[in-house]
């Protein structure tokens, strides 16, 4: 009985192994088909290009190299591209008009190599634009006639670019940038390589205004310009001051625009002439010394003094300077000038209502206070016999001083109250003398100073200081 059932278990595992070695076969098989089928495909694609394959613009998809080929060569019966130019109307150049033809070389052939063919799957949706560098080619005779017809190429009709620049002055208004001109001026040599190179891969719409074309001559400066701008800035800033003074009229804008001038880092200068041509009419207006000066004696008669160094004088540097800082600003401002020498006022007569008449020829000096008579006396000038004559004029007191001994050509005097007010000649006491006033000046006069008996020249040295006239 056991041998009987060993038997019938040995034929399942037979069986069963059979069956195992059918599947196998049958997996084997359907793997083998597989791999064919897809060999089969990839295959294909040793010719053919992968789908959704455009090169320079030309669906190649499923295509064989010579199928592309033909497609390419029937694009240039029929072809012709728009030529787009800066202020110009559009312009048409056909194939035909310049020699397109198509080159037999193996630039297709090259990239169907480089396609991998048993990775056809994985490209099935993918899109691939190629480009190839050249499948055509133009007649350069025909080509240089066609082209240079285009009104876009015709340099007798080329605007030339101008740079943005800074306006000119505009009174009320100031300084504006008036924008670049952009021109239509081409450089004709790269233009016709750029259509060129449009034209052999079969471009229909060629813009030479396209900004990385960079075919265009283009202005140096553009109204963003920074260095304009600040320039501009600076003008209007400048022109913006106003400078008053009582005598003169208003300096601003409509004056100071005639001294600016633009530098190249956008700085702005300003003309030393100009400010100081306007200086010399403050100057004027201001400045007394030396002009005549009228003067109601107390004698009663009205007399007109000329020469000598009293009065108002304007410091032409410093007043330069003020008047340059001010413009920088570009501030309002009310001002006096700067003074080198100053006087008592600035109403008809500049010496105001106190000072010290000296009478030459009547040899006899009055000070006057406010207007008022406070002390007088007689005085002996310089000796006209020996041409050491007092020189006439309006002075200011140049300083007041004690116990200083004169000195000149054959002389040492010691004094006590020294009064300087034209150089080495001023009042002084005179101890030595026992009389003043009358005709002595003329033969037994001084060196040129007013001498004064001591008490008179101390009351003096009291009541005057420097400046006073």
């Amino acid at each position: 009985m056991s041998e009987n059932k060993e038997q019938p278990r040995k034929r399942g595992k037979k069986e069963k192994k059979r069956m195992n070695k059918v599947a196998l076969g049958i997996i084997v098989a359907g793997i083998v088909a597989v791999v064919g089928a897809y060999s089969v495909k990839a295959n294909t694609y040793r010719t053919r290009f992968f789908p959704h394959t455009v090169i320079n613009g030309i669906d190649a998809s499923e295509k064989t190299v010579d199928e592309v080929r033909q497609v390419m060569s029937n694009q240039i019966d029929n072809f012709e591209s728009t030529i787009q130019s800066r202020g110009n109307n559009a312009e048409i150049i056909k194939g035909s008009d310049v020699g397109l033809a198509f080159i037999q070389d193996s630039s297709l052939e090259d990239l169907l190599h480089e396609q991998n063919s048993m990775a056809w799957i994985t490209n099935m949706n993918e899109i691939k634009d190629l480009k190839i560098n050249s499948s055509f080619t133009v007649d350069p005779e025909k080509f240089d006639e066609a082209v240079s017809k285009l009104k876009a190429l015709d340099e007798s009709q080329f605007i030339q670019p101008i740079d943005a620049k800074i306006s000119d002055f505009v009174q009320g208004s100031g300084y504006s940038i008036i924008p670049e001109v952009e021109g239509n001026a081409i450089d004709v040599g790269k233009a016709k390589e750029y259509i060129k190179s449009q034209l052999i891969t079969l471009n229909s719409d060629i813009n030479l205004d396209y900004e990385d074309n960079d075919l265009y001559e283009k202005p140096a400066k553009r109204a963003d310009d920074p260095t304009l701008n600040t320039a501009l800035n600076n003008l209007n800033k400048y022109i913006s001051a106003r400078i008053s003074y009582d005598k003169l009229n208003v300096l601003n804008g409509d004056t100071i625009h005639n001294w600016l001038s633009v530098n190249s880092d956008g700085s702005v200068s300003i003309s030393d002439e100009g400010v100081a041509s306007f200086v010399k009419k403050v100057s004027n207006a201001y400045n007394t010394v030396g002009k005549p000066k009228t003067l109601k004696t107390s004698y009663g008669p009205t007399v007109t003094i000329t020469g000598g160094s009293y009065g108002w004088k304007v410091n032409v540097e410093k007043e330069k300077a003020a008047i340059k800082s001010l413009i920088q600003a570009g501030e309002t401002a009310k001002r006096e000038p700067e003074y080198s020498r100053k006087a008592a006022s600035h109403g008809e007569n500049d010496y105001g209502n106190s000072y010290v008449e000296v009478n030459l020829t009547a040899q006899h000096m009055i000070l006057i206070k406010n207007g008022s008579k406070v002390l007088e006396s007689d005085f002996v000038s310089g000796n006209i016999s020996k041409n050491w004559t007092t020189p006439p004029g309006a002075f200011p007191l140049t300083y007041r001083t004690r116990n200083a001994t004169l000195k000149g050509e054959g002389y040492s005097t010691p004094v006590n109250y020294w009064m300087p007010f034209n150089g080495g000649i001023g009042f002084h006491d005179a101890p030595w003398r026992s009389a003043f006033g009358g005709q002595i000046y003329k033969t037994s006069g001084s060196h040129g100073c007013i001498n004064l008996p001591p008490s008179v020249a101390k009351q003096l040295f009291d009541y005057i200081d420097a400046g006073f006239p």
